[in-house]
């Protein structure tokens, strides 16, 4: 389990990788989700994750793409990486984690439904650089400890699993004092 000092080390890869996708990327307080499009908890906190951010413009949410359940999961990180997904915003994110048999057909309709085409995303998505952040986000996970998806951390506070209470406690805690940008980052 993290400890407050390896987040601390950690906080500007945590929070301010520029690769990240990333919602409400102004808000003064930051919210990081360590996920799997595969992850069944995943995707149960996925529309509670969503409602959070579009109620609390003031939270940034960073999502790190963190595959752990296989090749199809593999796929759907490295396609949601890809500057075209990106630019798609929160809709194919929210169609992806509401996909309960998430598989490469199902991605490449997804992709098709909000105007993508699906080969040219899956050669973006090989890019070498895509390959780097998702192996950069498996050591970072390995140097917090954790252990499985989701998982999120919150000024010094790492919530492992599904506990959407604990996540809005510790919002909370850090809106009411605690930390709330990196000491890097701009004001």
């Amino acid at each position: 389990r993290a400890r407050a000092s390896d987040i601390e080390r950690y906080r500007e890869q945590l929070e301010r990788d520029p690769r990240d996708f990333v919602v409400n990327p102004n808000g003064a307080f930051t919210l990081v989700q360590f996920f799997d499009y595969r992850c069944g908890y995943c995707k149960v906190v996925a529309p509670e994750i969503l409602k959070l951010a579009r109620e609390n413009p003031a939270v940034r949410v960073v999502f790190k793409e963190f595959p752990i359940f296989g090749a199809a999961s593999d796929s759907a990180a490295r396609i949601a990486l890809t500057p075209q997904v990106k630019a798609k915003g929160v809709d194919l994110h929210q169609a992806m984690m509401a996909d309960r048999g998430l598989d490469e057909a199902a991605l490449d309709a997804h992709l098709r439904r909000v105007g993508l085409d699906p080969a040219a995303v899956r050669r973006a998505a090989n890019s070498p650089g895509i390959s780097a952040q998702i192996q950069e986000t498996r050591l970072l996970a390995q140097a917090l400890g954790l252990e499985g998806t989701p998982a999120f951390i919150v000024g010094d506070y790492m919530i492992p699993g599904a506990d959407m209470n604990a996540v809005r406690s510790a919002l909370a805690r850090v809106r009411a004092g605690g930390l709330k940008k990196p000491p890097s980052a701009p004001t």
